[in-house]
């Protein structure tokens, strides 16, 4: 013994283990740190009381900010998977870690741009530049981020939350918005001892309170034979499978360079009530007629040389079908949870289908005229009449047979995906549809004017924005609509796999036949 002090190391004492990762979330996390897959994002628009106003151009008052934040804050704390952290992403089975603290410094962003700009034509290059970037998954704090957008002068905030996908899903981020709506205008807001200099220290008995994953809050029950018919369309080549004309093959995967093309379009209310109401009367959803539109756009732009025929995808919620004794005896309601509760249902559509919508369009010179339009309407009703049939019986048959039940065969999702992108691509489109954003709780008939003089917040407009993962389908759709404002429909595809040109007259197209439907 010498009597010399041992100097502290400076190492941080390495973060408690709460639980690995569940099967839905380790396929996650290995497509982020493959590179499959970068980011996605909900932008909403909240309109501020008029009480809240900047009063100069130049900056944001700090209560406004410290208002928004603490709110934040607060929905942080009710939401375990916004407070975790991620160790080991990149090796077979994660884990998620304690987090002491969350700081806002590193998370939220804010940005006051000059009213002489284009902000529109801002802030579509802002999300396309910013789904390129990967909502990064470390140990040392939760997979999201913000960016928070005024323009002087104005009385709004676009709020932009990115998050990564282990976390949680798109329902989730909608529920934060609603949340964080519901929290400024009941004025709730973290205290002081919990939320200070913009950092969130969370409390010892809320470290370790995450739920557990998917498939322990709820049976996925398979029959063998469905299980082995399924597994073998996975392993044998399309050709064997009879589907070799429905794959992707015009859109070969390309893993590099990784760069996200992005377009979206707005159609105003009314509009998108005439074309509900026409879903309606045609057996059919938003869903189901966005699948049928963006198939009947590929099959006239692509040639019967590139593509005889397609499969299409949609993402789908698994809060509605999800019930359990666990869920129940642990009051859990996964509407009100944030997590990654979704699945996948397929669309095909066949070579005679995309044969006869060819044909009907061949009779018409011009293709955007209504004269085409009403020629091919014929067809495009039954076709999504049938899509979303495939998707009520996912409903109605709730969680047996479906893909989720797969995964607990699949021992490393890192050599599945490599695995995956040496294969043509399956799906040719996808859609992943939000649905509707409550922006104005007490009164969705209230304008935004109106909701400034009785001094709420309202949310104005929501886009929902994604980046495309390299082995799934070459180009996406992403509606969500607020209740009584705008429907934004997002386009999205990978560049390298995906001709511009192409992709901007699918989006076109879609425009044009939601306005047709929707006049």
């Amino acid at each position: 013994m010498n009597g010399t002090k041992e100097k502290p190391s400076g190492k941080r004492a390495k973060a408690k283990v709460i639980r690995p990762l569940g099967y839905l979330e380790r396929f996650e996390a290995a497509l982020h740190w493959l590179g499959f897959y970068k980011s996605s994002m909900v932008t909403c628009r909240f309109v501020m009381p008029a009480s809240l106003m900047p009063p100069g151009p130049d900056n944001l008052p700090a209560a406004l900010t410290q208002k928004v934040e603490s709110a934040i804050a607060l929905i942080v704390l009710e939401h375990p998977m916004l407070r975790v952290g991620l160790r080991n992403e990149h090796a077979r089975k994660p884990v998620f870690v304690e987090l002491e603290s969350v700081d806002f410094r590193n998370h939220i962003e804010w940005r006051i741009l000059s009213p002489s700009i284009d902000y529109e034509a801002e802030l579509l290059k802002l999300i396309r530049d910013r789904l390129d970037v990967k909502v990064e998954s470390p140990e040392t704090k939760p997979a999201w981020r913000i960016l928070v957008l005024h323009i002087a002068g104005t009385d709004f905030v676009d709020v932009m939350f990115e998050w990564g996908h282990a976390h949680i899903d798109g329902i989730s981020v909608k529920l934060f918005h609603e949340d964080l709506l519901r929290k400024l205008n009941n004025g709730e807001e973290a205290g002081s001892s919990v939320f200070k200099d913009r950092v969130l220290t969370i409390p010892p008995e809320k470290r370790r309170d995450l739920l557990p994953p998917l498939h322990d809050l709820c049976e996925f029950p398979i029959t063998t034979r469905w299980a082995l018919t399924t597994l073998w369309k996975g392993v044998k080549p399309p050709v064997l499978s009879g589907k070799s004309d429905l794959v992707a093959n015009w859109a070969p995967i390309q893993r590099t360079p990784y760069v996200t093309q992005y377009r979206h379009f707005g159609l105003n209310n009314n509009t998108l009530q005439n074309v509900l109401t026409a879903c309606r009367e045609h057996r059919t959803t938003l869903t189901g007629l966005l699948q049928t539109l963006t198939m009947f756009s590929l099959a006239t732009r692509l040639t019967p040389e590139e593509a005889r025929g397609f499969i299409g995808t949609t993402v789908v919620n698994l809060r509605p079908i999800m019930s359990s004794k666990f869920l129940q005896s642990y009051n859990i309601d996964p509407k009100k949870t944030m997590a990654n509760f979704v699945t996948m249902v397929d669309h095909e559509y066949d070579t005679e289908l995309v044969a006869k919508i060819r044909a009907r369009t061949n009779e018409s010179s011009d293709k955007e005229t209504h004269n085409c339009m009403a020629k091919l309407e014929e067809l495009v009703w039954p076709t999504a009449e049938r899509v979303r049939a495939d998707l009520q019986k996912r409903l109605d048959e709730g969680r047996k047979n479906d893909q989720m039940g797969l995964m607990k065969f699949i021992p490393d999702f890192r050599l599945l995906l490599k695995d995956w992108v040496k294969k043509p691509r399956v799906y040719s489109l996808s859609v992943t549809n939000l649905g509707v954003v409550d922006g104005n709780p007490s009164n969705a008939d209230t304008t935004a004017a109106e909701g400034d003089q009785s001094g709420k917040w309202t949310i104005d407009r929501a886009v929902f924005s994604v980046s495309p993962e390299v082995h799934q389908a070459a180009f996406v759709i992403c509606p969500v609509a607020v209740n009584g404002r705008e429907l934004y429909v997002s386009c999205d595809w990978q560049e390298a796999a995906m001709d511009t040109m192409l992709a901007e007259g699918i989006v076109a197209d879609l425009e044009s036949w939601l306005r047709y439907f929707g006049r």
